[in-house]
């Protein structure tokens, strides 16, 4: 079973082991592309502005026309990005796929997590997001908990939690 933005779809991976495939919600393009705005809107707008006025027109120009590369190269950047995230639940196991250019892959025992821990922040909340932290015990930290894994993009943690219970038991919660 996939689940992209919680509604779930039949997985054709042919992986018998994967009780379920999780993908960030589509929401969470938006929320990152609104991130690059701000960015954009509080730093490269000011400065470009400075070197606009201080600077020649030929200086300014190249600045610009560099500054516009790279913000096209964040928003291409971020899209594949994006799709490269993907999150398999196992019997026991649950698994980060996740890079560009540099694929990495995070496995980690579904034994390790005891606690599930949601947040939100405001832009979170005004997309209808959340970011999931699996914790487990750390008794050599000050709060007690280290993160194993954070999951962005969740619509509904509440039944990211039951998919995680349902790795631990290995069965799918239905």
């Amino acid at each position: 079973m996939n689940i992209s933005g919680n509604t779930p779809i039949l997985d054709n991976m042919g992986d018998n082991n994967t009780l379920f495939i999780f993908l960030p919600s589509p929401r969470l393009k938006l929320l990152y592309l609104t991130y690059l705005f701000f960015v954009v809107w509080i730093l490269v707008m000011p400065c470009l502005m400075v070197i606009s006025i201080v600077f020649p027109p030929v200086a300014s120009l190249s600045v610009s026309v560099t500054a516009l590369l790279v913000i096209l190269l964040a928003l291409t950047w971020t899209r594949r990005y994006l799709r490269s995230i993907r999150y398999h639940f196992t019997a026991g196991q649950i698994t980060r796929y996740h890079g560009v250019l540099l694929k990495k892959i995070t496995c980690i025992s579904c034994d390790q997590v005891h606690r599930v821990s949601a947040r939100r922040g405001p832009f979170q909340r005004l997309f209808g997001l959340a970011t999931v932290d699996l914790l487990t015990a750390d008794p050599t930290i000050s709060s007690g908990s280290r993160t194993l894994l954070s999951i962005a993009g969740v619509e509904k943690p509440k039944e990211l939690e039951q998919m995680i219970d349902a790795c631990r038991t290995g069965k799918v919660a239905g």
